[in-house]
């Protein structure tokens, strides 16, 4: 009686397949192009899967699968990256895909923005009260960069949009009647 072997590849190969097999962002949704993978949080980047040569049978493999997630470069770099605490970016981020008609592209510039924008406050050492009266790009002008202040003060303009719609929310949300099954 012959023992059957059980087939054991290296990890980065099963991962070079996993790649290939997605289809869509695990975040936004959008169509991959190029993707990010990440584990368990952290961005691998392809010489960090290329080294991952522990060999593995498919068994393991359907456990392990479970830790990873395909995302495009710009989720990748929003849910991966430390953010600024000037700015709810992911909250922003969500509320232009789910409350406005703007594209994948145009979504992206805005954020971008305010990233740029907080990293920008943070270096300059403004104080994050400017951010709670008032409009916040009469407020920043004085701190906003030399180069492209009016794409700052539209994304500002936006971002108050989605402020003033975070409390509206909230009270839709808690202010959902009971439904009985009976009707």
């Amino acid at each position: 009686m012959t023992v059957q072997q059980v087939k054991r590849r290296p990890l980065s190969r099963y991962l070079k397949d996993f790649k290939h097999s997605q289809t869509h962002c695990a975040h936004c949704q959008k169509l991959l192009d190029r993707i990010t993978l990440v584990r368990a949080g952290e961005i691998v980047n392809k010489i960090a899967i290329s080294r991952l040569d522990t060999l593995i049978d498919d068994e393991t493999w359907q456990r392990e699968q479970q830790n990873w997630v395909a995302l495009c470069r710009f989720c990748g770099d929003l849910h991966c990256k430390t953010q600024s605490d000037y700015f709810d970016i992911l909250g922003f981020k969500q509320y232009l895909f789910d409350h406005t008609d703007m594209s994948h592209g145009t979504v992206r510039e805005y954020v971008v923005r305010l990233r740029r924008l907080g990293a920008h406050l943070n270096e300059q050492h403004i104080s994050r009260s400017l951010l709670k009266e008032g409009y916040l790009d009469e407020n920043l002008e004085p701190w906003l960069p030399t180069t492209s202040t009016n794409n700052y003060r539209i994304a500002l303009r936006k971002y108050v949009q989605f402020q003033s719609w975070q409390p509206l929310a909230d009270t839709q949300a808690l202010a959902q009647p009971e439904v009985c099954d009976i009707y």
